[in-house]
């Protein structure tokens, strides 16, 4: 009996390990984590007491799947405002976020969660070349509406520092100003650069025809949660991470993204796709 005993003792503790190593892996987010939002539509709004949006859904799915439990914060900020708010540890989460270097000192960025859209649009009436690059915009003199702050990408940045030195460049704090500065009698630029899933929900059914974008500027970029280090901790961005990863395989997240998608956009984005992947073979 004793020898039996001791067997049973031998493969218990040779056993147990495996288990408290697998949870210690697969162990779930528990913080509570103040996530920003911007309540603009479609990314983020109120219907009633409930927070409704792209956005604001996808968050949720991902933070509720890992664990973590959400409050939402709504007070209006720019998005320089934001990013200090962070560092000061008045929020816990950003998103929609860009990875930097200045902005990995103080915080982890999640795996991408959805592709943001960007665009370069026109309004019908205004003749140019659908090819036009923003180096030739900045050559050509023209008119720039573009984000009062926000990172998207060196090439933008780069111009945007050269308009914003002349009068030729005027910021807006979001898309619904960015829409009406475009529309405006006369129009402030001749371009908007512009989230586009927001861009289409402020010009509504009927001003969607009468925008052009240029071609060449209908840009994916990946978006993610960037959180704050002092807010979770490593195990906690993994937890966040599986999330995101098991949602998007099961498709969730992507049916969330497009059924908030206007069918204009849709069409504008499965163009751009067609034309990258017959411009090059080998993808």
């Amino acid at each position: 009996m004793k020898t039996t005993c001791g067997h049973w003792l031998l493969w218990l503790i040779l056993l147990c390990p495996a288990p408290l190593m697998a949870s210690a892996a697969d162990k779930p987010c528990d913080k509570l984590l103040r996530v920003h939002l911007d309540l603009h539509a479609p990314s983020a709004y109120l219907d009633g007491e409930r927070i409704l949006g792209m956005d604001a859904e996808l968050v949720e799915a991902i933070l509720t799947r890992a664990g973590c439990r959400i409050q939402w914060h709504t007070v209006p900020m720019t998005g320089a405002r934001i990013l200090k708010s962070l560092q000061d540890g008045r929020i816990d989460m950003m998103i929609r976020a860009s990875k930097t270097p200045r902005r990995l000192q103080y915080a982890y960025f999640t795996r991408p969660y959805r592709q943001e859209v960007v665009g370069l649009f026109r309004r019908h009436t205004t003749e140019l070349p659908s090819t036009l690059t923003l180096e030739q915009a900045w050559q050509t003199k023209l008119r720039l509406i573009g984000p009062a702050s926000g990172w998207y990408g060196e090439e933008f940045e780069r111009y945007r520092q050269q308009w914003q030195q002349t009068n030729l460049y005027t910021a807006y704090p979001d898309a619904a100003v960015a829409t009406e500065l475009l529309f405006a009698h006369p129009s402030r630029g001749e371009l908007l650069w512009v989230d586009a899933d927001i861009f289409y929900h402020f010009l509504g059914p009927g001003r969607r025809q009468k925008v052009r974008l240029l071609d060449n500027y209908l840009l994916n970029s990946p978006a993610m949660l960037m959180i704050t280090k002092s807010s979770i901790n490593s195990q906690d961005l993994q937890a966040i991470n599986r999330a995101i990863f098991e949602l998007s395989h099961q498709g969730k997240l992507s049916a969330i993204e497009e059924r908030y998608r206007p069918p204009e956009l849709r069409s504008l984005l499965e163009q751009a796709s067609h034309k990258h992947s017959t411009a090059d073979p080998d993808r």
